[in-house]
């Protein structure tokens, strides 16, 4: 039996795998976003990747996956710092999420 009951063993090994993964993601936020961007960014990139290993089965993410996910925090920061300073924390939110549900929707795809 799992240390920790029903969870598998190897449940447990994959979702500590993602969730440091996804520690290194939160690096790609440029140097002028704000600080809070990084608790948002971190959540929203772990439930998608979460949601995409439920979905999709996916277990094996790799540095290649990672720089993807790199490349949409990268891209929703500099959308959203273009919006004026009221709207950027719901712009970033809004628009990360929507490439992380597009990410979802069709990893691994052929392009």
């Amino acid at each position: 039996m799992s240390a920790f009951g029903n969870v598998p063993d190897e449940d447990y090994a994959t979702v500590g795998r993602v969730s440091d993964m996804v520690g290194q993601v939160v690096r790609a936020l440029p140097a002028g976003a704000p600080h809070e961007w990084y608790s948002v960014t971190y959540g929203v990139v772990l439930e998608a990747v979460l949601q995409d290993w439920v979905l999709h089965g996916t277990d094996d993410l790799d540095s290649g996956d990672a720089e993807d996910l790199q490349n949409i925090v990268r891209a929703s920061a500099d959308v959203a710092l273009r919006q004026e300073p009221a709207l950027q924390e719901t712009a970033y939110r809004t628009i990360l999420k929507g490439w992380l549900a597009d990410w979802v929707a069709n990893w691994g795809s052929e392009e």
